[in-house]
């Protein structure tokens, strides 16, 4: 039987899209071979035939912001695309802290997001996908979504919040395209033949080109993870008897006490531990706790998976580190007086903890109950840490294969990345990498294109024993992009970290310094954006004296002291003796006449403990690291 209706769009030209104003539209699909394909569009008829592979293409002129409009195409069937909005279209990339959803910050933000009602603000998220042997040339997943309530919670939040800051200036419908994938590094975003021509990544590809090595390395990696799990829990004795570690009346006289937070690295018997390890605490609940209206068990962060009971009942359960443990329960959860409270976490890479600095308590309405301090410990079961996950969507040229090159007929206003952490562990490079891609991205879409990220939040790894300043390197790598590009602009992010969070909460801010570069520099509108840095050092002998520029109001300590660095020689002594004045930061150094001071340095740490500011604009002062004659 002849199949007659062979008309496919992609799905970004779907119900509810953003074109981009002001910039030709172009719009492409499939259909039967040779075949005459017409769309018609707010009042304009085009036409064109589909090629020998069945593609078609064609272009209508720009259009000014508006809408709703409806789009048909007729081929070897007829569809309609109704909802459609003309405004600004921005595509976002990078891993996981670009990823990270409203849900995950909500907190922070709950009553801006509670009232929040965008139906013009639309996100358009493609999921993680792969392409090992070429592009993808249609994109065949994703649909666009408004910023209204039943979707909200997922867009990307520091998307959401850099499309309502232009939303609200411009007033124009926004658009988001959504393509950052978590835990990527930046290879994965580059073209192939980019990468094959440094030379370093052509016996990894081929391999990765091969179906049947992918296939089985999929396989393989299944398999280890699902046997090493099943291990886990088969062999825990408390799972035995029922769960009988799980029980409220049970004798823990034999079980360990330890003080809550703690990382594993710093008690001595769970140095290296893998395997699972159940903790309890008691606690009690009086009768006007249970006049509360909400209740919430928060767990801070955990290394790595957890099972959480409150009084026998499972809880929760979260299978992996970085979701912030917060359990919703009911009061019928909850018993007047003792309750009891047991975890039970996994930990497969030999790196376990309860985080420090994060809130352990039981959330009431208008105070909470403290769960930090003694709680009982008793070791389940012991293996060998698990051999690491392959994740295949951190291949190189994978996610440029499968989700951008799909995107090449969109047109956007330019582009945002948060991306960096995943290639901290060999820092020196990402600035030549980077540098690629971003040439990559705009060829693609045939434009050069605007292109704004983020640098590296403060973070240290809570597991880790030393600062590697690996961060701080790849902060310095990340710098110098912007001076060998045009329209290209970095903004800070390391005053708005948490030390042991790798995903920082405070998207807001990062997304309003992202909208002021966009505003300034893209739209011409609202006061300029320029980061706050060295303009000149000079050494009299007396004192390093360290002239900023782009300064707008006076230089400001933040609660914390900075770190300022000398070299001395060869070896980086930190320096507390400077002060701060309105455009100036003077280190002195009368102390140290008879030396040989060789550099200066600041903000160089994987989690800078303070920062200089500017007190009008509250941009912190950019790290740097910079010779001395």
């Amino acid at each position: 039987m002849i199949k007659r209706d062979q008309l496919k769009l992609p799905n970004t030209l779907s119900e509810g899209m953003i074109i981009q104003q002001n910039k030709p539209i172009q719009l492409s699909g499939k259909d039967k071979v040779g075949i005459d394909v017409t769309i018609e569009f707010n009042g304009i008829k085009e036409g064109t035939k589909a090629d020998e592979k069945g593609d078609w293409f064609l272009t209508f002129p720009s259009m000014k912001a508006g809408g709703p409009y409806t789009l048909t195409v007729s081929g070897s069937s007829e569809k309609t695309v109704s909802d459609i909005y003309i405004g600004e279209v921005w595509l976002i990339g990078g891993q996981s802290n670009m990823e990270l959803p409203i849900n995950r910050t909500y907190d922070e933000f709950k009553e801006e997001i509670d009232a929040a009602h965008f139906p013009l603000i639309r996100q358009f998220h493609v999921e993680m996908d792969l392409a090992f042997e070429g592009p993808k040339h249609m994109m065949e997943q994703g649909e666009w979504k408004q910023a209204v309530q039943e979707n909200i919670q997922d867009f990307s939040s520091l998307g959401f919040f850099y499309a309502k800051k232009l939303y609200q200036e411009l007033n124009v419908a926004v658009g988001i395209i959504h393509t950052a994938v978590g835990g990527t590094p930046v290879e994965a975003w580059m073209k192939e033949e980019t990468l094959r021509s440094l030379g370093n990544y052509d016996e990894e590809m081929d391999y990765w080109k091969d179906p049947v090595n992918v296939e089985a390395e999929i396989k393989k990696d299944a398999e280890t993870t699902q046997t090493w799990y099943e291990d886990l829990n088969k062999r825990d004795v408390g799972y035995a008897n029922g769960n009988e570690w799980v029980k409220e009346n049970l004798d823990i006289d034999s079980w360990k006490s330890i003080t809550v937070p703690f990382m594993f690295k710093d008690v001595e018997e769970l140095k290296s531990f893998s395997g699972a390890i159940w903790f309890r605490r008691t606690f009690n609940v009086t009768e006007e706790d249970l006049q509360s209206q909400s209740y919430r068990i928060r767990l801070g962060s955990l290394i790595n998976g957890d099972e959480t009971y409150l009084n026998g009942k499972k809880i929760g359960v979260t299978e992996y580190r970085y979701p912030p443990r917060k359990y919703p329960i009911t009061k019928s959860d909850l018993k007047l007086g003792t309750n009891t409270l047991v975890v039970r976490l996994s930990i497969d890479a030999a790196n376990g903890g309860f985080i420090p600095s994060f809130p352990y308590q039981l959330e009431l309405d208008h105070q909470s109950i403290d769960l930090t301090g003694q709680w009982r410990y008793k070791i389940g079961v012991r293996k060998e840490k698990i051999d690491p996950m392959l994740f295949l969507h951190y291949k190189p040229s994978v996610l440029y294969n499968a989700i951008l090159y799909p995107l090449r007929h969109v047109a956007v206003r330019g582009f945002l990345f948060y991306q960096g952490e995943s290639n901290t562990g060999q820092p020196i490079g990402y600035k030549e990498l980077m540098k690629l891609m971003i040439a990559d991205w705009r060829h693609l879409f045939s434009e050069e294109l605007p292109f704004y990220y983020v640098q590296l939040a403060n973070y240290v790894d809570p597991a880790a024993d030393r600062d590697d300043h690996q961060w701080a390197v790849l902060r310095y790598e990340q710098d110098r992009v912007r001076f060998e590009n045009k329209k290209v602009e970095m903004i800070p992010a390391y005053d708005c970290g948490i030390s042991y969070e790798l995903h920082p909460h405070d998207k807001k801010t990062l997304a309003h310094r992202l909208a002021e570069v966009a505003l300034n520099r893209t739209y011409q509108i609202g006061t300029p954006y320029e980061n706050v840095e060295i303009s000149s050092i000079t050494n009299d002998g007396q004192a390093i004296r360290l002239t900023l520029k782009h300064v707008e109001g006076n230089l400001v300590l933040s609660d914390k002291i900075p770190e300022f660095d000398i070299k001395l020689k060869d070896q980086w002594i930190e320096w507390a003796d400077f002060s701060v004045s309105e455009q100036t930061v003077e280190l002195s150094i009368s102390d140290l006449t008879s030396e040989t001071i060789t550099g200066v340095r600041y903000a160089w740490r994987n989690d800078p403990r303070g920062y200089v500011y500017d007190s009008k604009t509250n941009r912190p002062l950019l790290p740097f690291i910079c010779p001395l004659n």
